[in-house]
């Protein structure tokens, strides 16, 4: 059996998979979930042999109190990934012109791919690793019927949109696919219902429950009905809706959470703006992307998992123990660096 020609000329989303004692490549949350005992028993009272809701009824109602929605502007999937997928599907067909910043989510690009769009990667500034947005609306200016797809802050530069950016790109006429995974780091606020905008969210980050795989997504009634019929059934299951709801009542804890993410992102980066060989993009995520002559082997000799790309690392915020490995990992390496290029 033959693949298709472009899915033969892809490759696979993978991870590089080391093991480390301090683990600082996928951008989970350092805290965990402090109610799993109360969450068995809940689960517990679940009947396992029937199906979960076929609409995640429970779980999209939570939602929709929880951020001043109605259920019918809400759909709930296996991870924002699945849901993206989803989306992409239902927007995206062979030719259509879909633009995005790059490097982000290499998922995106893929996803394009196999519904056949015409990807339009427009680059970041290499310097800042700012999200390129007077760029991408010219793009945006010279293509009818385009879809735009915005991950803020980005991943993995950490770069955040302007307040006024998805208005800007609304404007243009193009449906917006608009990420906001790391959105709760940079304390930003849902946008408002718009039938040519899809805002992703997920609980994977934030809230602590990466190992569920949950996420969620808003829009139009409409929009939503639409993204329906392409999305997969029974996608979750009674235990990760069942968490996630309880999750939601808790809402203080994570923004207890992301309050202390945030105090050590800046203080990390304030560690890493004082070193004269790194130079540390703007981050208003959980993460910081940067650029060293520390590589990613230096790193996992150290203990320490960060994650590579072109060009540049990135770290995620973990808990101030880890966060200060990482920071004695780098001094570490320059110092041996510093020390073989005086011997040398």
């Amino acid at each position: 059996m033959t693949a298709r020609a472009a899915i033969a000329a892809m490759t696979a989303y993978t991870l590089d998979l080391r093991e480390a004692e301090v683990k600082l490549n996928q951008n989970e949350s350092p805290f965990d979930f402090p109610f799993k005992t109360e969450a068995l028993l809940r689960i517990a009272g679940r009947p396992w042999n029937l199906y979960p809701d076929f609409e995640s009824t429970g779980l999209r109602t939570a939602l929709a109190e929880a951020f001043d929605f109605a259920p019918e502007n809400i759909l709930t999937g296996n991870g924002s990934n699945e849901l993206l997928a989803a989306t992409v599907a239902t927007f995206v067909g062979p030719g259509t012109p879909v633009v995005f910043a790059r490097p982000t989510f290499s998922l995106y690009e893929k996803l394009i791919t196999i519904a056949g769009g015409l990807p339009v990667p427009v680059a970041l500034d290499p310097l800042t690793g700012l999200l390129p947005l007077e760029e991408m609306l010219r793009a945006l200016e010279a293509l009818r019927g385009a879809v735009v797809i915005v991950c803020s802050p980005n991943n993995p530069t950490g770069g955040v949109l302007p307040a006024d950016g998805l208005q800007k790109l609304l404007d243009t006429g193009a449906t917006v696919l608009f990420d906001r995974a790391y959105g709760d780091f940079a304390l930003d606020i849902l946008p408002p219902l718009h039938d040519r905008l899809v805002t992703l969210s997920t609980f994977s980050k934030a809230w602590g429950l990466a190992a569920l795989r949950v996420g969620w997504l808003a829009s139009t009634a409409a929009t939503c009905r639409e993204i329906r019929k392409v999305k997969l059934p029974y996608s979750l299951n009674i235990v990760s809706e069942t968490i996630a709801a309880m999750a939601l009542e808790q809402r203080a804890l994570r923004d207890a959470n992301v309050e202390q993410v945030i105090a050590e992102r800046e203080r990390v980066a304030a560690a890493l703006s004082a070193i004269p060989e790194v130079t540390a993009f703007p981050s208003g995520a959980n993460f910081i992307a940067f650029r060293s002559p520390a590589t990613f082997e230096n790193f996992l000799a150290h203990g320490v998992l960060v994650r590579k790309y072109d060009g540049f690392l990135r770290v995620s915020i973990g808990s101030r123990e880890e966060n200060d490995r990482f920071l004695d990992a780098l001094s570490a390496i320059l110092v041996r660096d510093a020390a073989m290029g005086v011997r040398s």
